[in-house]
């Protein structure tokens, strides 16, 4: 009896001691401490991944490899790079020496970082891990919450490989060098998945306007 008693001791002050309050660590220690723990259960399916989203969070637009999620008043942007991921691309990104926080890390193979910009009355948080992208924008009472929950939803981020692969060869997708970089990439001629979906569109677009200026040019013809 007393054993048990001993063991149901150490169990409850282990518990105790994994639950941190995240207002007295720094952004850059709930970033590390957080990458070291189990994700917890996937709840959101996506073409090509899943993820878990946390309490509090609501799935607002699904578009795509874009989704914005919801948090109280304060929007999350999740930007997924599924072509990055297939072709396994080094992350790359650009800080400048007044940034309110620029801090890289990494978990075995998987490299990431944290920039925050302060703005005035409010924090823009960039979080970059797991081959994808969270930003938003929060007051500073909500940064380290923000941080907290992003580095939560991607390192939770599980990739289907059967259904990306699919997708990059049947799109014909050659981008060995694309530049990991949310909303644009570095190089013009580089690419990201969300850049070849709106080149898609516009191409189809072309198509019609060449096919509707070949007509005209016929019924002018035939006018003549």
């Amino acid at each position: 009896m007393y054993k048990k008693l001993i063991i149901i001791c150490c169990i409850f002050l282990l518990c105790s001691c994994n639950k941190v309050n995240i207002n007295t660590l720094s952004l850059n220690e709930i970033v590390d401490d957080s990458i070291k723990v189990a994700s917890a259960k996937t709840n959101i399916n996506a073409k090509g991944f899943k993820y878990f989203l946390p309490s509090g969070f609501s799935l607002y637009k699904d578009d795509n490899y874009i989704h914005e999620l919801k948090s109280k008043s304060d929007t999350y942007y999740l930007n997924v790079d599924i072509i990055s991921y297939y072709y396994k691309n080094e992350i790359t990104t650009e800080h400048n020496a007044d940034d309110y926080l620029y801090y890289e890390f990494n978990n075995g193979d998987k490299k990431g970082y944290l920039r925050v910009i302060k703005n005035n009355d409010t924090f823009f948080i960039e979080l970059c891990y797991n081959y994808a992208i969270i930003e938003v924008e929060v007051e500073e009472d909500n940064v380290r919450y923000a941080v907290s929950r992003c580095i939560e939803i991607l390192k939770s981020i599980e990739y289907n490989d059967l259904v990306i692969d699919k997708y990059v060869n049947t799109n014909n997708i050659e981008a060995r060098e694309t530049v990991y970089k949310i909303p644009e990439p570095e190089k013009k001629n580089i690419k990201n998945v969300l850049e070849y979906m709106d080149d898609e569109g516009e191409s189809d677009n072309n198509e019609y306007n060449e096919t509707q200026e070949e007509d005209d040019a016929e019924i002018d013809e035939d006018d003549l």
